[in-house]
This record gives C-alpha cells, sequence and structure tokens, in this order.
C-alpha cells in the first residue's frame, strides 16, 4: 500500500475517534434561511490551481447568497495568489499542511486564529475527493454550523458525524462542466449561479510588471505565450510541436514567442528550445498575477490541459490548449476565449500539428 492511502486511511481512523467530540446536531438545510450569517468560512485546500479556478462560480454564486457576510477562504498556498484578489472573497488564510505536521504548535496556532473568528458558518467546498482533512478543519474553526457534501459515495459516513448540513454530490455518470458538479452540491443551501466563467484578477503592481515586460523585451510586437509542460505525462504534447506550431505563426502572423516554464517543465522546455524557435523571453516560474496579465497581454496562448490554461481562462486571454485523456467537456474553462483540441483516440500523440494550427486560425480570425 502506498504512502498517500496509508495516510488517508490513518486520517479515517483520527476522524472516527474524534467524532463523539464534533457535536454535529443534525438540522435542514433551510434552517440556513433563519440564520444572520455575518462571518463565514469557505474551506478549499486542495492543491490543484487549475481545481480552484473551476470553482470560482462558487465564490460568485456565495456572494450573492451572504451579501452581507465577511467571506473567508482557507487555501493551500498554491492557491494563495490565486485568490487573494479576487472580488468575491474578503479574506485568504493559508494552510501548509506540511508545516502543521511537522511543528503541532503551529497547527494550533493555526486553528487559534480560525476560531478568533467566530465564524457562523463553515463550508467544506466539494471536489473529486472527499477531503478527511478539510472536514477536521472545518470542526475546529468552532462555527456555529458546518455544511460539507456526503462522504457515503466515497465509502465511509463520518460527514453525517462532522456536519450540521450534509450536502449531495453530483453523480459521476451524469454529464456536466466541473465548475457546474461544484455548484450541484450548494444549490441545497439556495445557491445559484448560472456564470461559470472563472476569474482571476491581477494586482495592479503584476499589472504594471507585465507591461514593463513586454516593453521591454518585445515592444509593440504581437507575440504568442507557450508553455509546453503539464503536471501529468499523459498531458504533455511533444514540445517539437508546438515549436512547429510557433514557426508556423512567426512565418505567417509575425509573432515572437515568450516561453513559460514551471517547477518541473525544465526537461521539457529545454526540448522546446532545442527544436528550433528562438524566443524573444523565456519566463520561469512566474508568479500566477504576473502570468494572467502577460497573457492577457498575448495575441495568443499555446499550452497543454494543465494550470495555466485555467489561468488563461480566468483573465479572457485567447487560448488553444491541446488535451489528452481529459474530457474537455467537464474540464476546459467554460469560456470562449479557450479553444481545445483533442486527438481521435484521447491522447496528445494523435494531436497533429495542423489541427492545432487550425484552431488558432479559427480564435485568432
Amino acid at each position: 500500500m502506498n504512502t498517500r492511502k496509508l495516510e488517508k486511511r490513518g486520517k479515517i481512523a483520527l476522524a472516527r475517534l474524534l467524532a463523539p467530540f464534533a457535536g454535529a446536531r443534525p438540522v435542514p438545510a433551510s434552517a440556513i434561511d433563519q440564520l444572520d450569517v455575518r462571518r463565514l468560512l469557505l474551506i478549499r485546500q486542495h492543491n490543484q490551481m487549475g481545481d480552484m479556478l473551476l470553482a470560482g462560480p462558487v465564490f460568485r454564486g456565495l456572494r450573492r447568497r451572504f451579501p452581507g457576510a465577511r467571506i473567508s477562504l482557507l487555501a493551500a498556498p498554491i492557491n494563495t495568489d490565486v485568490m487573494l484578489n479576487n472580488p468575491w472573497v474578503d479574506e485568504v488564510f493559508v494552510y501548509a499542511k506540511k508545516a502543521g505536521h511537522r511543528n503541532p504548535f503551529a497547527l494550533a496556532g493555526f486553528v487559534r486564529e480560525l476560531r478568533r473568528r467566530q465564524f457562523d458558518v463553515a463550508i467544506v467546498l466539494g471536489s473529486v475527493s472527499f477531503s478527511v482533512t478539510s472536514m477536521l478543519l472545518a470542526a475546529a474553526s468552532g462555527a456555529r454550523v458546518r455544511i460539507g457534501v456526503t462522504s457515503a459515495p466515497f465509502g465511509h459516513d463520518l460527514s453525517s458525524r462532522y456536519y450540521n448540513v450534509e450536502l449531495p454530490v453530483a453523480p459521476e455518470n451524469e454529464p456536466m462542466h466541473e465548475s457546474e458538479r461544484n455548484l450541484f452540491s450548494l444549490r441545497a443551501i439556495g445557491v445559484d449561479e448560472t456564470d461559470l466563467s472563472p476569474l482571476l484578477v491581477p494586482t495592479a503592481a503584476e499589472e504594471a510588471s507585465a507591461a514593463a515586460f513586454v516593453g521591454e523585451r518585445l515592444g509593440d510586437s504581437p507575440f504568442v505565450v507557450i508553455h509546453p509542460g503539464a503536471g501529468k505525462r499523459r498531458n504533455i504534447w511533444p514540445p517539437e510541436r508546438f515549436a512547429a506550431v510557433a514557426t508556423r505563426l512567426g512565418e505567417t502572423r509575425g509573432l515572437g514567442v515568450v516561453a513559460v516554464s514551471g517547477p518541473v517543465d525544465a526537461p521539457v522546455l529545454a526540448r522546446l528550445l532545442a527544436a528550433g524557435i528562438a524566443p524573444a523571453a523565456t519566463v520561469e516560474r512566474p508568479p500566477v498575477g504576473f502570468l494572467g496579465a502577460l497573457m492577457r497581454r498575448a495575441a495568443l496562448v499555446l499550452c497543454n490541459d494543465t494550470g495555466v490554461m485555467h489561468v488563461a481562462g480566468a483573465v479572457g486571454a485567447r487560448c488553444v490548449a491541446v488535451f489528452g485523456p481529459t474530457d474537455p467537456s467537464r474540464w476546459k474553462p467554460a469560456v470562449d476565449s479557450v479553444v481545445a483540441v483533442r486527438g481521435p483516440d484521447g491522447t496528445v500523440d494523435s494531436v497533429t500539428v495542423g489541427m492545432v494550427v487550425d484552431a488558432v486560425e479559427k480564435i485568432l480570425g
């Protein structure tokens, strides 16, 4: 059994041990209407930037549902910058899980800070899995009412012991965009939102930094941002094909290239550069707000199905993204500015240079 499975089993065992102290008296979802919600805690501490941006409609809907509440978000470190300037969230708490494991005193201080806020309601936002850690954090927050999705489909009954209100989980066999799937559960407490577009708002300083970067490196020349990497190997389109598309765009549209790489993209970036393109600039591990501001200034973004695609969609940049095994009807940002290209057999290898060039020509008009 791998370490992750062992850790999960350990968390479930700990949660069962602590359950008698949770004091989760069941209340109907309609009881939320009787509450004067002034302080609201949202918990979503998964380490996926794309998942956080796909949850954007949830934050928009919760702001409309509780217009007078101060909304605090508890997020993982990787998602802090994604949400810091979001207009639907008033405050972002950073929960560094590994640091808490190493230093119990730091974890105790973090919990004290949560409890000091005296939250009226804590909501654990749904995901593709059931987070025992998030459930325990909701209980530790001291919120008067705790709300989260049922754990029954995930093989245990912990949610009934920790949540005052259990929310339904969207059925897996029903075709649904991931943003809609996030909203499905919250409709039980009156959160209704039809706009599924994500949002990322760079700060004024990040906008100024991106403008200065473009001015210094590219002047008035149009450019394409290329991010050839991805966190999952099966999502990586051969970087040599990205280079071929870039060469075509240079010849037909005069687009320069800004190559972008993340923490694990060094080998893929090296292959892109070895394929013969000469980028006007290379940006390694940029802050997410700067990256969003940079992409918004580009004529086009080329990338794989990865977090960068979601950033492009959240800032309104025109983007062509290569998809492999992931279904774009569920996972592509729900905006027309992002176009997905997927091969006939559901692998990145079956996506040809011609398919991507055709998509580029359509989106650029």
